[in-house]
């Protein structure tokens, strides 16, 4: 069986949206403090990790937004040279590029988990459903018979 709806499990609207920007805020936190020892070490891990619950939490699309939010604040913040946005080394790149393809690849895979699970639940509420229709049906027959049948 085929459900269209699938796609509509998580919540929407701007809440989603708040808790994503306040999730940025918290990662964002984080990773400021921790900024002295870190230095440029693991600049989006913390971001990252926020944009996979987000997306646990809210689907794809807040966390896409966590994503746009987090590449400029990781990228000024906590790449060499710091509180700038000059070009970084190509290894800076890469590991900038590779943590934000890392995390798409969360996402993707979350949103289609979530739907496959959202699916499989609608499913089970359907096949309750037609069970139930199917019983009422059932008794409604027995006692249709019962009345019907010659009475001795």
């Amino acid at each position: 069986m085929k459900l269209k709806n699938s796609k509509s499990w998580a919540t929407r609207g701007a809440r989603a949206y708040l808790f994503a920007l306040f999730g940025v805020f918290v990662a964002f936190s984080i990773r400021y403090s921790l900024h002295a020892f870190l230095q440029g070490a693991i600049p989006m891990t913390f971001f990252i990790a926020n944009t996979i619950l987000i997306a646990l939490l809210y689907g794809y699309l807040p966390s896409l937004f966590t994503i746009l939010l987090s590449i400029p604040l990781a990228f000024f913040f906590f790449v060499p040279p710091f509180d700038s946005f000059d070009v970084p080394t190509p290894q800076d790149a890469f590991v900038f590029i590779s943590y934000i393809l890392i995390a798409c690849i969360a996402v993707v895979i979350l949103e289609w988990l979530q739907r496959e699970r959202y699916k499989a639940e609608l499913l089970t509420r359907v096949s309750n459903s037609n069970f139930q229709l199917l019983s009422q049906a059932s008794s409604s027959l027995k006692k249709l018979r019962s009345n019907s049948s010659p009475q001795e």
